[in-house]
């Protein structure tokens, strides 16, 4: 392929019955001018395709160190999500054990809770059963008593027989008989209220 100093170099020897010469060099000079400028263009393009090419080889090893990179990430994010995991699943299983040893201490808790109650629930039970027990008995008495007046009252003489009326000693005697007598046979009295 010619170039552009080629053709500037270029000589022709003149001959008598020729072209004019300075057609020639007109068309010449065009021509050189003409791959003056390929060649200029020619230049720019490869001084273009050289830094293309130093961009793709730059590119190129930016690439492997990206993909090196990417690698390493993607290892490093699964040993991390492993781990993860792994520390997930601890605290989990260890959350599981602590969450079955507080059940387990509820429920030991409840169970003595509710045999406690039980057993003040049977106590309560007995005392009431024993407190009524004595209202019965008390009362069994007081009818027993009542009875014991009534009867005494039925034996009072009529009205046209005349009794002497009783001396203050011997009705004090008797008021305070009846008193430990009621006292003897319902001892708790004073808790008779709640039962009545």
């Amino acid at each position: 392929m010619m170039t552009a100093q080629e053709i500037r170099e270029k000589r022709f020897e003149k001959a008598a019955w020729g072209y004019r010469p300075e057609d020639i060099d007109e068309f010449l000079g065009q021509l050189e001018a003409t791959f003056q400028e390929i060649d200029n263009e020619r230049e720019d393009s490869n001084h273009k395709i050289q830094v293309l090419a130093d961009k793709v080889r730059e590119y190129m090893k930016d690439e492997e160190a990206l993909k090196d990179a990417l690698l390493g990430a993607q290892k490093e994010g699964h040993r991390v999500i492993k781990e993860a995991n792994e520390k997930a699943d601890q605290i989990l299983n260890r959350a599981k054990e602590e969450a079955a040893m507080l059940l387990d201490e509820a429920t030991r808790q409840h169970e003595i809770a509710m045999e406690k109650n039980r057993a003040e629930i049977a106590k309560e039970k007995e005392a009431l059963a024993q407190a009524k027990k004595m209202v019965a008995d008390f009362k069994r008495s007081l009818f027993d008593m009542y009875k014991g007046h009534l009867e005494m009252i039925s034996n009072i003489p009529e009205e046209n027989q005349e009794l002497p009326p009783p001396s203050p000693e011997t009705a004090d005697i008797e008021l305070d008989e009846a008193k430990n007598a009621v006292l003897a046979m319902a001892p708790d009295l004073n808790n008779l209220e709640d039962f009545t």
